[in-house]
């Protein structure tokens, strides 16, 4: 019995010194928490400092190697009009051992005949719901503008040799600029008035005996994954001239000799009676050309080169192709004609991509840094830029984001890299109506080290521009040149007088000592 109590009474101390540690513990905690947070000592403020904002026209910007290419022509009140075209070198057709079909392979057989030509370019489109019938039913995305206006749409051969490298310096690839002038040829492959259909899935290409009018087949062509593409029938003699006529010549022994002898395509986009048509903005990796064919086959001849032969007697017409992919080398071309009014006038913004527009920022009036300097014990919570959306503009192509950066070195801003674009923010906000808004940028972590005392960073001038998914850095911090997105909205400058309570701000909450507040 004694050996019990004294075994209760043990852990009865044990658990007496634990819990009055704990409680001892907690009122230390409690005790330095309230010597650290003395509100006495502090006070928050708010200063509304100056943004002096200004527009530049970007005339030109890197068109090649980019991810989406604008074909189309479109106008807006805005920011005036907008033309696309596309110029692209032309590959040679693989063959199934993966190489390309060079020499005595390029052949078109015995008494060759040309069906039909078609040049195919893929939309970036979203699958609907089937129709009733049973068919699948796609919706085109990236268009800008009226996609029930037609525009002209005419393809050329390319007459520039579209280089890989510098000639300058062939350490470098070569950059082609969105103004570059490219020359092409007098009569067209193809020009008729175009406008998006996104039911173009399938295309249907009639077979035909050696005397190029009998019918002998219809084939019924499925692209892959069966998604809407951009499909242009080229004129066939000038196809038999160049690709058939010459089959057997030097110019298709090898790629480099074929580029040069058919150095691409031109394929131009213009305004038909009215410029208010629509842009579409395309993703070129799978475009591609086809030159569907018929020959005489012989017994002994099974396949050709894509497959698509078929075993028969000697005489038995056969349908073959081949098909040409679009090559690396390819560029945008944008003619840009701006309004008047985007010229001129303290304010408004005119933000836009794809060759249009960026603004300038230059932050703090003269001699107020120091001022902010020298009071010292600011500490930022908070820098933001607010650039409110002038909704009486007659444009409704207003980017979901802009993006800023500094324009004087071409980088990131320090909170890009430390908080990371989404908290940068710079999304499009929208008022009760579902009307654009505002956009508002958080530099924060950059006006910090701007007004710090102790060893500041220079102020830089800043930029916003329309946002491209490339913005966002990865293993560098350099800016992409370019935007390849046309969208662009009208914002209020700071110091406009029309802008009203929508005048831009840039607005800086800190926390102070009360010893150092001035």
């Amino acid at each position: 019995m004694t050996t019990r109590v004294v075994t209760i009474l043990k852990y009865f101390g044990l658990f007496s010194i634990v819990f009055f540690t704990i409680i001892s513990c907690e009122k230390e905690i409690e005790g330095i928490g309230v010597g650290i947070i003395d509100n006495s000592k502090f006070s928050t403020g708010t200063y509304n400092s100056t943004a002096i904002a200004n527009n530049k026209n970007v005339d030109s910007v890197p068109a090649n190697k980019i991810e989406q290419y604008l074909l189309g022509s479109y106008y807006d009140n805005e920011f005036g009009s907008l033309k696309g075209s596309i110029v692209s070198q032309l590959l040679l057709p693989l063959s199934s051992a993966g190489g390309y079909v060079t020499g005595s392979d390029y052949n078109f057989g015995v008494n060759a005949g040309i069906d039909s030509v078609l040049i195919f370019i893929p939309y970036q489109s979203t699958k609907l719901d089937d129709a009733e019938d049973g068919k699948p039913l796609f919706q085109v995305d990236s268009v800008i503008g009226n996609k029930d206006v037609e525009f002209k749409l005419s393809v050329y051969e390319l007459e520039t040799y579209l280089n890989n490298l510098d000639p300058n310096d062939p350490t470098k690839g070569i950059v082609y600029y969105s103004d570059k002038v490219f020359a092409k040829s007098n009569a067209p492959f193809y020009a008729q008035n175009f406008k998006i259909n996104p039911n173009d899935t399938v295309a249907y290409i009639k077979r035909y005996l050696a005397d190029g009018v009998t019918v002998y087949n219809t084939d019924t062509i499925k692209q892959t994954n069966t998604v809407p593409s951009i499909i242009l029938p080229l004129d066939e003699a000038k196809i038999q001239q160049i690709f058939i006529d010459n089959a057997s010549g030097s110019q298709f022994s090898s790629l480099d000799a074929f580029t040069r002898y058919f150095r691409g395509f031109y394929i131009e986009a213009t305004e038909d009676l009215t410029n208010k048509s629509h842009l579409v903005s395309l993703d070129m990796k799978s475009a591609k050309m086809v030159i569907y064919y018929s020959n005489d086959q012989d017994e002994t001849e099974t396949s050709d080169l894509n497959g698509n032969g078929i075993s028969g007697e000697q005489g038995v017409r056969v349908q073959k192709s081949f098909t040409f992919l679009f090559g690396d080398i390819k560029s945008n071309v944008l003619e840009r004609d701006y309004p008047t009014p985007h010229e001129s006038g303290p304010d408004r913004l005119y933000v836009q991509g794809a060759a249009g527009s960026i603004a300038t920022i230059d932050l703090f009036a003269d001699g107020e840094i120091e001022e902010i300097r020298n009071i010292g014990g600011w500490l930022i919570n908070d820098a933001s830029l607010t650039f409110y959306v002038d909704q009486n503009a007659s444009s409704d192509i207003v980017p979901e984001q802009l993006f800023i950066y500094n324009y004087q070195e071409n980088t990131q801003i320090t909170d890009v890299l430390t908080e990371g674009i989404t908290t940068v923010g710079g999304i499009l906000e929208r008022d009760d109506d579902g009307k654009p808004y505002k956009y508002t940028f958080k530099i924060t972590d950059y006006i910090s080290r701007v007004l710090t005392a102790t060893d500041p960073l220079d102020i830089s001038t800043l930029a916003i521009k329309v946002y491209n998914p490339t913005d966002k850095p990865v293993s560098v911090v350099e800016i992409p040149e370019y935007s390849w997105t046309p969208k662009g909205v009208v914002l209020y400058n700071q110091n406009g007088d029309n802008a009203g309570n929508f005048k831009a701000t840039f607005d800086i909450k800190y926390t102070i000592l009360k010893t150092n507040e001035n």
